[in-house]
């Protein structure tokens, strides 16, 4: 018969990340490369990668967008700052996470069941890169279901 025991240790849920990877733009380039969700669908990491940078930078304030392309060192945060092209005179844009999909779905023309798969692989090669903090900072710009995608699990 199950017995009942009382969980040990903090219950608080921290998030755990996953890599500690090297933040430079051609490793970063490769991880993308070797993912199956990329592979599957016939999608370039350097797009797949622009797609989803480009619609999040829409999602952000000027500031946030600034401070993650800051995060991501080695080139990385340059495919951020080359999204100007999406940007207007208030460029952070309230969108869900349905929207979200359809922009990179509509981008990288695939289904937007794989624009989900595309996103969370380039979501976590992204997370692996920056400091859990401004994990968090994005997080918090974000709504839920679109920050669901985006943190780390726990």
């Amino acid at each position: 018969m199950a017995q009942h025991t009382e969980p040990t240790g903090d219950m608080n849920k921290v998030p755990v990340k996953e890599r500690d990877e090297p933040a430079e733009l051609n490793g970063f380039l490769e991880e993308l490369r070797n993912s199956q969700e990329l592979r599957v669908n016939g999608v370039d990491a350097g797009d797949a990668a622009s797609a989803v940078f480009c619609t999040l930078a829409r999602r952000l304030s000027d500031g946030e967008d600034v401070k993650l392309m800051r995060a991501l060192g080695g080139g990385i945060g340059d495919i951020l700052g080359a999204c100007t092209i999406h940007r207007g005179s208030s460029h952070a844009k309230r969108m869900g996470r349905d929207e979200f999909l359809t922009d990179v779905a509509d981008h990288l023309r695939i289904p937007i069941d794989q624009a989900l798969r595309v996103t969370t692989t380039v979501f976590t090669a992204i997370r692996d890169r920056i400091p859990e903090d401004e994990v968090a900072d994005v997080a918090a710009q974000l709504p839920d279901g679109l920050a669901d995608l985006w943190r780390r699990p726990v």
